[in-house]
């Protein structure tokens, strides 16, 4: 009846009360469960913690805002900017003002060195788009050979081989290596490696390995053919140029071995050049496998203005980095540059956002798991909970020594004189790569390493933008020498670079 209860007698009501008993039991015991698990693990409010704690980002009401859609830099927080070397000795800003006025030089190079994240030139591809759309066009430059390893990939360019063509990585392969790190070879003369550039170019240099046992290479360009030959005594660097079109194929003749180390093409136009080689998985220890003669020889070639060092990400991601033998590579492989361009500007980027999902955690919709950093108990026991598979590391995080990583590189930046670019800063700060692999389009990829192009540009932007920023101080405060390009006195431009 309506507004009644009617009450079950008996064994059988007896028994349903005791199943109800239990099942609410089960239940409250589950909401408890749940409750706990959220107070300890669960993402909660997210408050800001001291720097020794190690907690969240603090994207609450009264933390950063960061606009995945359009980047939005946080201008007041000084630590990611560029802070310009005021000074007339030939560097990247001063190259930069003498091009501009005509009293430097009529080229400036810049090499940007590191790993996947330009490999496929996609980060450096449109900072040079933008750079040679306000300083001027002088050509492509340096760029690895065709086909070093999977995924290669050169703005402007393509690359086609036929034949048998062995490739060389230093990432994690024994061989003689220059600054590219990559090397392509071929003995028979059916072996063909063909570079077809989008735009004609006004000249282009095929570098050679010469030395002991090596042969003879034919350079086929428009009508014109030029053979080399590669055999030497000593090891070193082989630079053979051809002059305008659109195309070249290199072969071997037959008569031994030849090795390709990079191609560079180049137009006799006032501007900028920007070269970037990068090797997927690559670290700075990977560039501990070049050879020393080879690289000087090539960043004088190259002589560039600013040297942009790009490594971090995959270091981070090793749990078992040394960290004091990274910083001692580090600055080796910044002493081998400082030896060969003592003028060049220094540019240290600190490495992307990057987060690492415990393969445990993993399942079809997991990048809609919480991202947080690690805690500092969470650290101390980082190797436990990994072994037990604890749910308390069951999310994204940035991995422990990537933090570490960037440390090593602002302190390394600060010790040598050079510029520091925080590029997790940029993008948010820690866990920024969960929001951007989750905007709308995304803007990183799933694996919360790598970025989307979108993403890619908008890094480029960030670069771009901080280094104008540089320059436009540099540009508008008078030099402290005298002799400086910058000055109206007519003072004698730097050498012209080579490559």
């Amino acid at each position: 009846m309506a507004g009644q209860t009617q009450h079950e007698t008996g064994p059988k009501a007896g028994r349903i009360r005791r199943f109800a008993a239990v099942a609410l039991g089960l239940v409250l015991l589950t909401a408890v469960t749940f409750l706990a698990v959220q107070q300890i693990f669960g993402p909660g409010p997210e408050i800001a913690t001291t720097e020794e704690e190690g907690g969240f980002f603090d994207n609450g009401d009264g933390g950063e805002k960061v606009d995945v859609t359009g980047l939005q830099v946080a201008r007041d927080a000084k630590e990611h900017r560029l802070l310009p070397p005021i000074s007339g000795d030939g560097s990247f800003y001063d190259a930069l003002l003498g091009m501009e006025t005509g009293k430097g030089p009529k080229t400036v190079t810049v090499l940007h060195l590191g790993d996947s994240h330009i490999a496929a030139d996609r980060i450096t591809k449109d900072i040079r788009k933008k750079l040679q759309a306000q300083f001027g066009d002088a050509g492509r430059g340096l760029m690895m050979p065709g086909f070093p390893f999977e995924y290669y990939r050169a703005d402007g360019v393509s690359f086609e081989k036929t034949g048998v063509w062995l490739a060389s990585n230093s990432l994690n392969q024994d061989g003689v290596y220059g600054i590219t790190g990559v090397s392509v070879s071929a003995a028979s003369p059916d072996a063909q490696l063909t570079m077809t550039a989008d735009e004609p170019f006004d000249s282009a240099v095929v570098s050679f390995l010469a030395g002991p046992g090596q042969g003879k290479a034919v350079i086929a360009q428009g009508g014109q053919r030029q053979t080399v030959d590669t055999q030497a005594a000593e090891r070193s660097v082989l630079r053979a140029e051809v002059g305008a079109g659109q195309s070249l194929s290199i072969s071997p003749t037959g008569e031994g071995k030849i090795t390709v180390l990079g191609i560079a093409t180049r137009q006799d136009e006032a501007g900028l050049r920007y070269v970037n080689l990068g090797i997927p998985g690559a670290s700075v220890l990977t560039t501990r496998r070049w050879d020393d003669r080879l690289v000087a020889q090539d960043l004088e070639a190259l002589s560039p203005q600013l040297v942009v060092l790009g490594y971090g990400t995959n270091e981070g991601f090793q749990d078992g980095l040394d960290i004091e033998a990274y910083r001692a590579a580090y600055e080796g492989l910044i002493a081998k540059i400082k030896q060969s361009v003592p003028n060049a500007t220094l540019l240290i980027l600190g490495p992307t956002d990057g987060a690492r999902l415990p393969a445990y955690a993993k399942f079809g919709d997991a990048i809609s798991l919480r991202c947080a950093p690690l805690s500092s108990g969470e650290i101390t026991r980082y190797d436990e909970f990994l072994d037990g598979k604890s749910d308390a590391l069951a999310r994204w995080f940035p991995p422990p020594k990537l933090g570490e990583v960037r440390e090593v590189l602002k302190e390394t930046a600060e010790k040598e004189g050079a510029l520091y670019l925080d590029l997790e800063e940029v993008m948010g700060g820690p866990c920024s790569i969960h929001r951007w692999a989750q905007a709308d389009p995304p803007l990183a990829l799933p694996d919360h390493v790598h970025l989307s192009d979108l993403g890619s540009e908008k890094i480029a932007e960030a670069i771009v933008d901080d280094l104008m920023d540089g320059y436009r101080i540099y540009r508008n405060t008078p030099p402290p020498r005298t002799g400086s390009v910058g000055e109206t006195d007519g003072a004698a431009p730097p050498p012209e670079p080579r490559l």
